[in-house]
């Protein structure tokens, strides 16, 4: 008996150190940037519907009564929307364009337009610090170069 609580003790504590290890490994260090907010927009859409028709066979036909009436459907579908919210943040060299897919569970970021944001880059995802704290990921759509002031360009 002693060995078998000496077997599942030790499980326990590899079970945490690995759950330890894991969980350091998901808080990566990012690299964070100042950038600022220049735009956001809010698209929703018809993603699909879902739903279900029945139809009953009419009075005469096969399946059917032999009285002549006509079919009948009965449906009940509803429309199923996906918002995304697009993003538009100025940096150094870049501005960015990224989109924030908005789940049911979960609320858009949120950011000021014409204000700071802490945002880093890896791959094709951008990720910010919201206003309340909060780390949000989004899918990076396009970034452009900055083209540098010249001569007889106004500064910003």
């Amino acid at each position: 008996m002693k060995d078998c609580r000496h077997s599942f003790q030790l499980s326990v504590v590899c079970l945490t150190l690995a759950l330890t290890v894991a969980s350091q490994a998901a808080e990566k260090a990012r690299n964070w940037h100042t950038g600022k907010v220049i735009d956001s927009q809010s698209n929703r859409y018809i993603a699909g519907t879902v739903g279900n028709a029945n139809t009953t066979p009419g009075m005469g036909e096969p399946g059917g009564p032999f009285a002549t009436f006509p079919k009948t459907t009965n449906s009940s579908q509803r429309a199923v929307y996906r918002v995304n919210v697009t993003f538009t943040i100025e940096a150094e060299q870049y501005v960015y364009e990224a989109q924030e897919r908005v789940r049911k569970s979960s609320r858009a970021a949120n950011l000021t337009v014409n204000g700071p944001v802490k945002y880093a880059i890896e791959k094709r995802k951008l990720f910010v610090i919201d206003e309340d704290g909060k780390e949000h990921e989004m899918e990076l759509v396009k970034k452009i170069l900055r083209e540098p002031a010249g001569p007889g360009t106004p500064q910003q």
